[in-house]
């Protein structure tokens, strides 16, 4: 079972740190997911730096980059 981290993880703030994270590690764990899926359900602003680094993420994944993986 994977756990989500609370509710502070989801801010702006650990958003743009997961999301480089997984940039550098290439890998993106299942709780990873959960928590993007659950930001998508928020009203989480990102700055524009946050935002060049989604799309570097998504770009990634679907160039093969990037990974999900069971953690």
């Amino acid at each position: 079972m994977v756990r989500v981290p609370s509710t502070s993880v989801r801010s702006a703030i650990a958003m743009g740190q997961i999301m480089k994270r997984v940039i550098a590690s290439g890998k993106l764990t299942r709780a990873d997911e959960l928590i993007f899926l659950s930001a998508l359900s928020t009203d989480i602003s990102l700055t524009a730096e946050d935002m060049t680094v989604l799309n570097d993420l998504m770009r990634r994944m679907d160039m093969g980059l990037i990974k999900v993986v069971d953690e």
